[in-house]
């Protein structure tokens, strides 16, 4: 039963509202048949208090209550039945305060759902099928939705009757019918002026473009910038985002040779797109998509591999790559699925081995090696007056789309790791930056992750806190950094505006770290600090199998993974070859002293040379750079598409004559 009401997301406090809403409606019903208008009243106050909480705080009772049938109109009718149900129990049908009341609830009835249907037409017309950055699109305009009107909705709206009811009360507990007449009045006067100020916003919108205009529109300037090459991104919006991953491959493209554009499929995820020069569209539907003028474009990169994929995959005059957004040694890493792109661009040689595992469903020459662009941030050692305390960064994988991908040590050894840390006799600074997804699909492993962010917090409660001068310089740093980011969304971004942001954003990193101290912990969930910054910061990492593992073989740091089966070292390296160089830490921490010891004096660190090799296998050479390979990569394969698509020339759907070339008699279509 716990596990069911976790599912649908009903936490000790949903279920606390519910039950006092539900005795609320119950105790009224009662006080109704005994005519105890006051204890009534009481109760009518009580309700009004957990619908606010609903609305405002426990909000997903919202989403339970309509799955039973108990909406938020369904409540508001009940609300007001109950008071015209009293008046029947006072014996006041038809007198003028019962009219004022029951003409009030028609009243407020018909002018709410007027106020429902013209909202919900605004926000629908408002939500042109695709949405743009970066993009130039005169002549297509939308209006804007006022901010009031995007802060009143219906969960609002009908509280309005509030007055309505209190003023019934009011009478029928012995006040005059002005109290009635005056509370319904008011109700009704809040309704309209909802219905009033939300109608020219609605005439607006109807003067509108049409979806097919803005389609158009976009056309044109995709004529424009003429884009060669696609970032294809999709994924499911929740509370943890993956847009990591279309993210981390921003800034290789913004360098690259081709012309580039992405290609977002859910608005939700747009909101987490990083800064970028890059022209941006994010087309929902799949029709849409194909009415998308990609003419001059014939390379696409998947960093995911995710169903809708195939929307743009369908298109045979474009080459499709997985790119993918890290090189693991997990199952999903060397995917079967991934046949159906016409090549796999994996960091190095590691990578190829990897799809050796699905034998000869990925044919070896569609895998090529680009190396990992992104890896340019990442440093090695820390001078030894800055690793006088090591710092210890604690990266556990998430839980995996199911349980032969249950990877993480969150909640087996994390626990264990963190408490020892940060309460050992010895000091030691630890920076837990735990995969975004992390909790997501196991309970357990989302309860890990909470204690050992109190195990953090309690143990910086013992040191010296931040000084408010650096806290107020860190919250005007971010505050400028988000309004960066707030502001991308709406103004066309060029390379020197991307030049200005990564400077703030450096600024804020080296404030950030060196504003702690040496010792303070830190607990790592948002987008800064970045991985890759925290990598800096670090002179170790204990992590799982996760493609983290082989961006931080880059940094030539030691590391350790957490290995809780009793696998023999070899034969776990030998199945993870990313932990081939790294330390194991086995059931009880076996091994940590080892591991920390090397982050103190990495010249006694001895799987420091296998490090180097192992760098070579899994991320390519380092000459020439991986930037280098990537571009090469791109523009290879472009020219190959180029020959057999070139601009203009799609592919057909069916062969112009099915029977050239064929012997034999023709048959007619009616044969």
């Amino acid at each position: 039963m716990k596990n069911y009401l976790s599912r649908i997301g009903l936490d000790r406090t949903a279920l606390a509202v519910l039950g006092i809403m539900g005795l609320t409606f119950l105790l009224q019903a009662v006080e109704v048949a005994m005519a105890q208008v006051w204890v009534f009243g009481l109760l009518a106050l009580v309700l009004y208090a957990t619908e606010w909480l609903v609305s405002q705080r426990v909000t997903v009772l919202n989403k339970v209550l309509s799955r039973i049938r108990v909406g938020l109109t369904v409540r508001t009718l009940a609300r007001q039945a109950l008071v015209l149900a009293l008046y029947v129990s006072m014996d006041a049908v038809g007198t003028p305060a019962y009219w004022w009341t029951a003409g009030g609830v028609a009243a407020f009835f018909v002018l709410t759902l007027v106020y429902d249907l013209v909202r919900h037409q605004v926000f629908r017309r408002a939500r042109t099928p695709v949405k743009t950055r970066n993009l130039d699109l005169p002549g297509i305009s939308m209006p804007e939705i006022p901010a009031p009107l995007r802060s009143l909705p219906m969960s609002r709206v009908l509280l309005a009757d509030l007055p309505l009811v209190l003023g019934a009360v009011g009478h029928l507990a012995g006040g005059p019918a002005a109290l009635a007449a005056a509370g319904a009045s008011l109700t009704v006067l809040l309704a309209l002026g909802a219905v009033l100020f939300a109608t020219p916003v609605f005439l607006a919108h109807l003067r509108a473009p049409s979806d097919e205009e803005v389609i158009e529109g976009v056309n044109r300037a995709l004529r424009k910038t003429r884009p060669e090459v696609v970032l294809y991104f999709t994924f499911g919006v929740g509370e943890q985002n993956a847009v990591y991953q279309a993210n981390m491959w921003l800034d290789a493209l913004e360098k690259a040779d081709r012309r580039a554009l992405v290609i977002f499929r859910e608005r939700g995820n747009m909101p987490h797109l990083e800064p970028t020069s890059l022209p941006v569209v994010c087309v929902p539907r799949a029709d849409d998509l194909a009415a998308l003028d990609l003419s001059a474009v014939r390379v696409a990169l998947y960093p995911g591999n995710t169903g809708k994929n195939i929307h743009l995959i369908q298109r045979a005059e474009i080459k499709h790559v997985f790119v993918g957004h890290g090189d693991s040694d997990k199952l999903p890493s060397s995917n079967r699925v991934s046949r159906i792109f016409d090549e796999i661009w994996v960091a190095g040689r590691g990578g190829r081995d990897r799809y050796e595992r699905v034998r000869h469903a990925i044919d070896d020459r569609d895998v090529v090696e680009v190396g990992r662009p992104q890896l340019v941030a990442v440093q090695g050692h820390r001078p030894p007056e800055r690793r006088a305390v090591p710092t210890v960064l604690y990266a556990p994988t998430w839980e995996g789309v199911d349980d032969n991908n249950y990877l993480t040590s969150a909640d087996t050894a994390g626990l264990e790791l963190v408490e020892r840390l940060v309460r050992g006799a010895e000091p030691v600074r630890v920076i837990y930056k735990p995969h975004p997804l992390l909790g997501r699909r196991a309970p357990s492993a989302g309860a890990a992750h909470r204690r050992i962010i109190e195990l953090i917090e309690e143990a910086n409660g013992r040191l010296d806190p931040v000084s408010p001068e650096a806290e107020r310089e860190l919250a005007a740093l971010r505050e400028r950094v988000d309004a960066f980011r707030e502001s991308a969304a709406e103004q066309h971004l060029t390379a020197e505006d991307l030049v200005g942001y990564r400077e703030l954003l450096d600024r804020w990193h080296s404030l950030y770290w060196a504003s702690s101290g040496p010792l303070r912990h830190h607990v790592v969930t948002g987008t800064v600090p970045s991985l890759f910054s925290c990598f800096n910061e670090s002179d170790v990492m204990v992590s799982d199998i996760s493609s983290v593992v082989a961006d931080f073989v880059a940094s030539g740091k030691p590391y350790a993974i957490v290995e809780m089966q009793g696998t023999d070292d070899e034969e776990f390296r030998r199945q993870f070859p990313s932990a081939g160089a790294g330390y194991v830490l086995r059931p009880g921490l076996a091994g940590l002293e080892t591991v920390l010891a090397a982050a103190r004096e990495p010249v006694g660190d001895e799987l420091a040379d296998r490090r180097a090799v192992l760098k070579r296998y899994l991320l390519g050479p380092d000459h020439p750079d991986s930037l280098t390979r990537f571009n090469a990569a791109v523009n290879d394969l472009y020219e190959r598409a180029l020959r057999d698509f070139p601009i203009g020339v799609f592919a057909e759907p069916v062969p112009a004559d099915p029977f050239r070339g064929q012997t034999g008699t023709p048959v007619s279509v009616g044969d």
